[in-house]
């Protein structure tokens, strides 16, 4: 089978060119031939090459063929390389044939303790929430595990949640400080709201405070607009000023709908 003149082996060898825009011509043909090309992007899921295992599992998630559901989950589960476990982590969304949560919840008792991790991230994409006791445990890791559990715990959470996300979001690097203004902003309620608060007044990185500010808006509470209007005249920050205006407009529009 050919597409574009060039066979399915052919197209799989310039998926995995360091040229991007041959990797584009790849992608489209192999689209294109659809179930045809599923064979050949699972076997690819094992390939010595992390950008060839990206690929493949892009193409699978973006083809939606269930037969592709082993492959990319193991991918989501023990991939190496977190680019190509990330991307499998979008692309198992599209692939769940009804086997993935109760696999991934197994997957949580693993002895080795990646794979549980793993596990665990990939089972917030689902709303899972015994993943949760876990992704607590990741946030206080000192690598990207620690981002990790920020970012999976604004999708699933418990009560404790906030309680535990409030240092990282004082004392975490500026990326886990993002993540942690965002996920509190999806969690709500008033220890989220007052936390927010504090860092839009008080995180020296912009980043974090217009993060801060639109979560802010997110939550809904209007008796945060007299925080927000104290922080205006202090902020420097073009951006973070327009998601303050952003946010009192969001909350004012709020308080007389109510």
């Amino acid at each position: 089978v050919a597409c574009h003149g060039l066979s399915i082996a052919e197209l799989m060898f310039q998926l995995s060119s360091a040229d991007s825009s041959q990797r584009t011509e790849a992608r489209e043909g192999l689209l294109l031939l659809g179930a045809t090309a599923v064979p050949s992007l699972i076997e690819a899921t094992t390939s010595d090459s992390a950008l060839l295992r990206w690929e493949a599992v892009n193409l699978l998630g973006s083809l939606g063929d269930l037969r592709a559901t082993d492959a990319v989950l193991l991918v989501a589960m023990s991939d190496p390389d977190v680019h190509a476990r990330w991307r499998s982590n979008w692309a198992i969304t599209n692939l769940d044939d009804g086997s993935v949560v109760p696999r991934l919840v197994e997957g949580l008792a693993e002895d080795d303790p990646t794979i549980a991790w793993n596990c665990a991230v990939t089972l917030s994409l689902f709303g899972g929430l015994d993943a949760v006791p876990a992704l607590h445990v990741g946030l206080t890791a000192t690598d990207w595990r620690q981002w990790e559990a920020v970012n999976a715990l604004g999708r699933v959470w418990s009560d404790e949640t906030v309680i535990l996300l409030l240092p990282v979001l004082k004392e975490g690097s500026e990326n886990v400080r993002k993540e942690a203004a965002l996920s509190l902003g999806r969690i709500g309620g008033t220890e989220a709201l007052v936390a927010l608060l504090s860092a839009l007044q008080g995180d020296p990185s912009a980043e974090v405070r217009w993060r801060a500010a639109m979560m802010i808006g997110s939550i809904g509470d209007p008796s945060a607009i007299p925080r927000l209007q104290d922080a205006r005249p202090g902020e420097t920050d073009p951006f973070v000023i327009d998601h303050i205006d952003k946010a009192i407009e969001r909350l004012s529009r709020d308080s007389y709908s109510s």
